[in-house]
């Protein structure tokens, strides 16, 4: 399973690592190994990557896989329904995976109201062209020394929902409500007894994106293709030192391929970016799969329980897990 996430802090030496490899692997015939060792060191620094993140209407996605950092894009929201991926490279011995058809879907998919996709690509990159030009996307034009590196071939995408496909993390939006309850509905569904009453027990969920950010935390959904929500989790802060990990779900067709995993040591990698020192949680009695997830993934149960008096009256286990 390849699974695109936003890039965090802890990713930046990585990223740099695998865009200075790769930009060898790819331009040194075209460009000269010295041209492109210049290029990557001022383009690719760590601290002028780190400046990406967070920045207001861009995303910087990552793509793992077998543990190790595989991929990374960039891409910029210009308005008026335009964006613009800025950069796009898969780990020279990870090509060949669907990685890169996964980081272009992601890209599309980061900015859901564009229509119109642009990008350029160094006319000598033969393999980039074809990748881009079985994407669906025509030349438009060509651009002289594209940013001191060659002439570039200038592309264009348009009526981009087209283009979308493969899974992908995001964080979520105040939109995504609807699905939320619809997949909470579907994991409910296979405990008896379990029932979702959106204002009385989740009154979180209604606004999700508001809620979360609200109390100081995060929350993220996993996109399916068909761009319908297929699992999520959330994590906030209720002590210093401490992070809550908060409704991990994913939907039946999406498990068995360590999906649950990857959201999980996502939280953990965002709590301890934050300084979170344990992450906690809370789990029905009943989720007994979850349960048994969590203590592979290192978690403890304690002896305490907590009753909801909820719709459907729920009791929960207390796990806890140190980072350090």
């Amino acid at each position: 399973m390849i699974l695109v996430r936003p890039a965090s802090r802890g990713d930046i030496a990585a990223v740099s690592a695998l865009l200075a490899r790769t930009w060898h692997d790819t331009y040194d015939a075209i460009l000269g190994a010295d041209s492109v060792a210049a290029i990557t060191r001022e383009w690719h620094a760590p601290d002028r990557l780190a400046d990406e993140l967070g920045r207001p209407g861009h995303a910087f996605l990552v793509v793992e896989a077998a543990g190790a950092l595989a991929g990374t894009a960039s891409v910029t929201d210009h308005g008026e329904g335009i964006v613009s991926l800025d950069r796009l490279y898969v780990a020279p011995e990870a090509q060949g995976q669907g990685i890169g058809r996964a980081l272009f879907s992601a890209a599309v998919r980061a900015f859901p109201e564009a229509s119109v996709i642009r990008l350029e690509v160094e006319e000598k990159n033969a393999r980039a062209c074809r990748f881009y030009e079985k994407r669906g996307l025509s030349v438009t034009g060509h651009r002289a020394d594209c940013g001191g590196c060659g002439n570039a071939i200038v592309y264009e995408g348009r009526g981009v929902a087209a283009l979308r496909g493969g899974l992908v993390l995001r964080p979520v939006r105040d939109g995504d409500a609807q699905d939320l309850f619809g997949l909470l509905s579907l994991c409910f569904a296979e405990y008896p007894g379990c029932f979702v009453d959106p204002h009385g027990d989740l009154p979180d969920l209604v606004h999700p994106a508001r809620s979360f950010a609200d109390k100081g935390g995060a929350y993220w959904v996993v996109e399916d293709p068909a761009g319908r929500v297929g699992a999520c989790v959330g994590v906030d802060f209720p002590a210093a030192g401490t992070a809550e990990l908060h409704r991990l779900y994913v939907r039946s067709d999406l498990r068995g391929s360590g999906l649950g995993r990857r959201l999980v040591d996502h939280v953990e990698a965002h709590a301890a970016a934050l300084g979170a020192r344990r992450v906690t949680l809370w789990s029905d009695t009943r989720f007994t799969n979850a349960h048994r997830l969590y203590e592979r993934l290192g978690y403890r149960r304690a002896g305490e329980t907590r009753a909801l008096g909820d719709i459907s009256n729920s009791s929960e286990f207390f796990f806890e897990k140190p980072l350090v």
